[in-house]
């Protein structure tokens, strides 16, 4: 097996759409009819994807955003980084988090980070692995549905 990493823009709206298939099945586009959020997506220069693909197949996908902070440093934010069940445990979303990393540093990011469950022991050694730590915070996620 042979996996291809690619970061996908603006003129991979299709590419985009076929992760989104994969990955989040059933998947709704949130914009009114004639948008397309895939394309808002990756027109933002603030947001990254990459597509993992075994011989053309969609097989997973890492996605987050570029966040400028006040005293003008730069982070990256990991959002979702999923890998479907055939091809778990191989090292697509090690190559596909190399590809987030090494995008952060280009751009100039002084922090990648990303959060994930206490029990999801697999997602954690995978991130350890790839030079990340823990916080060791309690941190509990809040959220608002606007």
């Amino acid at each position: 097996m042979t996996i291809a990493v690619r970061e996908l823009g603006l003129a991979d709206t299709m590419m985009v759409e076929e992760l989104l298939d994969t990955c989040r099945p059933g998947w709704q586009d949130a914009l009114a009819p004639g948008a397309s959020g895939p394309t808002a997506f990756t027109a933002d220069p603030r947001t990254f994807i990459f597509g993992a693909y075994d011989d053309q197949v969609p097989v997973g996908w890492v996605w987050g955003t570029h966040i400028r902070r006040p005293d003008g440093r730069l982070m990256s934010y990991v959002h979702q980084l999923d890998v479907v069940e055939s091809h778990r445990r191989s090292g697509v979303a090690t190559t596909l988090m190399e590809a987030a990393i090494d995008l952060a540093r280009r751009d100039g990011s002084g922090r990648l980070w990303l959060m994930t469950q206490e029990e999801n022991a697999g997602a954690r050694s995978l991130y350890e692995s790839l030079g990340a730590a823990d916080d060791g915070g309690a941190s509990i996620l809040y959220r608002w549905p606007l």
